[in-house]
């Protein structure tokens, strides 16, 4: 009788495990990313960036932003992206030199960006951009061209 039980929790954790494994090789999700809003004619500044993860579904075949209550800002398909920029940016701190100490103007700031260039279903030419976190940053990206079969062009300043 208790081995019979064992068998049967064996195979409930098992099947589990199959189950979750189909469910995130149908998607893959990236936390730490920051979509930034395009400046909008007329107006001096940019919108603030909205926080959330970005969504490589393997299903629908599209790329998506979702903000921090899973809400879509932003999907492209994967048919639609025309090209993918990868961009390393770093800038001397002088904030905190000035206001902590002057050996923080022998460090930058480095930043992570994503340029996803694409037609909307009027065949209007569209891009959006996305901060990463330098944890995930590669790991974006090469999920990115695997995804949409594009190579990403890199660029990075020095």
């Amino acid at each position: 009788m208790h081995s019979r039980k064992l068998k049967s929790m064996c195979f409930a954790m098992c099947f589990s495990l199959v189950a979750m494994s189909i469910i995130a090789a149908a998607e893959a999700k990236f936390d730490k990313v920051e979509y930034l809003p395009p400046k909008v004619e007329g107006q001096k500044k940019t919108d603030h960036p909205v926080k959330g993860h970005i969504l490589f579904d393997k299903d629908r075949k599209v790329i998506e932003f979702q903000d921090e209550r899973n809400q879509p800002v932003v999907t492209v398909p994967y048919d639609k992206v025309k090209t993918l920029l990868y961009e390393k940016t770093s800038h001397p701190r002088y904030a905190e030199a000035i206001l902590i100490s002057p050996f923080f103007l022998l460090s930058k700031t480095k930043r992570h960006l994503l340029t996803v260039q694409y037609f909307d279903p009027s065949g209007t030419g569209k891009f959006f951009m996305i901060h990463m976190d330098k944890t995930n940053a590669m790991d974006i990206v090469n999920t990115a061209e695997a995804e949409t079969g594009k190579s990403v062009e890199r660029t990075e300043e020095k």
